[in-house]
């Protein structure tokens, strides 16, 4: 079984992943996807760098650094409690739209993510993420809050 983790460094997106990592057991794997923006840098990734000195030109070279950074957390978290069989993607996108499409492009037949990630107050506003990829998801949704 293939089981897509969108990792955006937020406390329920490592939820996800705990979760994830039980679920998925001995000989499956797990995606692990970070979906970067468009050049923007969300305010609490420029935090996540300042705190993390983690220190680059533009914004999409950030976004870059910190998909890197928190791909390998997820990797290392992963790999600690014995799971070795992991595959990472950064994306840009949409976040919704692209989680969706690289289930489709995968095979996935679980998505295991976080309730409300990093955006949660755009989220508020607009729908949040998980919301979105529940209702259109090519599989099954778990969310973890």
């Amino acid at each position: 079984m293939k089981i897509l983790v969108p990792v955006d460094g937020s406390d329920n997106a490592f939820r996800a992943i705990d979760l994830a990592c039980t679920l998925a057991g001995e000989g499956n794997e797990l995606l692990l996807l970070n979906v970067v923006g468009r050049g923007e840098l969300p305010e609490e990734l420029k935090r996540y760098a300042r705190v993390e000195n983690i220190e680059g030109p533009p914004a999409w070279q950030y976004e870059q650094l910190i998909a890197s950074e928190l791909l390998g957390k997820a990797v290392e978290r992963l790999r600690g409690r014995g799971f070795e069989n992991i595959d990472t993607f950064v994306r840009t996108g949409d976040p919704a739209k692209t989680i969706i499409a690289v289930a489709r492009e995968t095979g996935t037949e679980l998505i295991v993510m976080g309730s409300r990630g990093l955006g949660a107050l755009k989220g508020l506003a607009f729908g949040s993420v998980s919301q979105k990829v529940s209702h259109s998801a090519p599989c099954q949704v778990v969310t973890v809050s």
